[in-house]
């Protein structure tokens, strides 16, 4: 059912029918959502009384981002924190201690895990060749959480942690070996694709359009970036060109370079299981088993994407670091 409910989100994403990727963000702001809820349930189990209205309102922070421009975005996300850490305490205060600064505290990491953690998913989204580029975080980690349990359960011995029982060092060598093999096939997938057909897109777009008319659109563009409004300030649009350019840095440094995507896969399996232990670890101090039954058998929607949290900014920084300096 979750994954019917991300390819539907996925799908309508993909129709760019918003500048910017908001179906993806609302779907990712509905996710942030259930996951915070679960993870404030988890420790309201503990005894803890997290103030779980600051962690909801903080899921919205998701929607705008790749819609507004970075500058924008980042003096939100600066802002955010500070004042959930005020609201929290003033709630605390006013509350004569009911919150007390245990859990304001525990409300912020709530924050931080559910919310500003998947906002690095909706970041790499928004860069250029962000709709491929988003499976790195997904499947990178998915597979190292697939072949871990497929070995693990069958050739699996020898105990990892006693934090997750059923983990073994066989599965968890056989994650790193499922993330490096996904790395290196997908990268050479990517490499052989054409984005020229961006070009040719935009291209057939403008030809229906009389000169004139163009001409025209051009001049009011010109005068939009001029404008001190504060809309015409934020709001960006689509950009096949940097689509075309980004794939070609990528052409140029990372799809054939074989030697660096083991070394990426590697070290993504390695953060994935150490999200995925993370998890654990919280859910074994609540005694309980699963985040929630919102999936049965399968676990809440933190159980499923514990490892996709942590692996999202690892992926991010990579692909920014290609983007900007490259």
């Amino acid at each position: 059912m979750g994954i019917l409910i991300f390819l539907c989100v996925f799908f309508l994403d993909s129709l760019q029918l918003f500048n910017g990727p908001l179906f993806f963000n609302v779907g990712m702001a509905i996710v942030s959502f259930l996951m915070c809820h679960e993870y404030y349930h988890a420790m309201e189990e503990k005894g803890f009384k997290p103030i779980k209205i600051l962690g909801y309102l903080c899921t919205l922070f998701l929607i705008p981002v790749g819609v507004v421009k970075t500058t924008t975005l980042a003096l939100i996300c600066a802002s955010i924190m500070p004042l959930v850490i005020f609201v929290g305490m003033c709630v605390s205060i006013m509350s004569k201690l009911k919150f007390n600064v245990v859990d304001v505290a525990i409300t912020l990491l709530g924050n931080i895990y559910t919310v500003f953690m998947v906002a690095f998913l909706s970041s790499t989204r928004a860069m250029p060749m962000g709709v491929f580029l988003i499976f790195y975080i997904l499947c990178g980690a998915w597979f190292s959480d697939v072949f871990a349990y497929l070995f693990g359960k069958s050739l699996g011995k020898h105990k990892f942690s006693k934090i997750s029982p059923k983990k073994s060092i066989e599965g968890c060598i056989a994650g790193v070996v499922g993330t490096v093999i996904f790395f290196v096939v997908y990268s050479l997938c990517l490499n052989n694709m054409n984005i020229k057909e961006f070009e040719q897109t935009t291209t057939g777009m403008s030809s229906i359009v009389q000169i004139e008319e163009v001409k025209e659109i051009e001049q009011e563009i010109k005068e939009a970036k001029s404008n001190k409004s504060l809309i015409a300030s934020i709001f960006t649009s689509n950009d096949p060109q940097a689509d075309y350019e980004m794939q070609e840095k990528l052409k140029k440094c990372f799809y054939t370079n074989i030697p660096l995507l083991i070394i990426l896969g590697i070290i993504v399996s390695i953060i994935s299981q150490i999200g995925d232990f993370a998890a654990s670890g919280i859910k074994r101090y609540c005694d309980i088993k699963d985040f929630s039954n919102l999936m049965p058998g399968h676990g809440g929607m933190l159980d499923r994407f514990d490892s996709v949290l942590f692996v999202a900014p690892f992926v991010y920084f990579i692909f920014y670091i290609i983007l900007k300096f490259i």
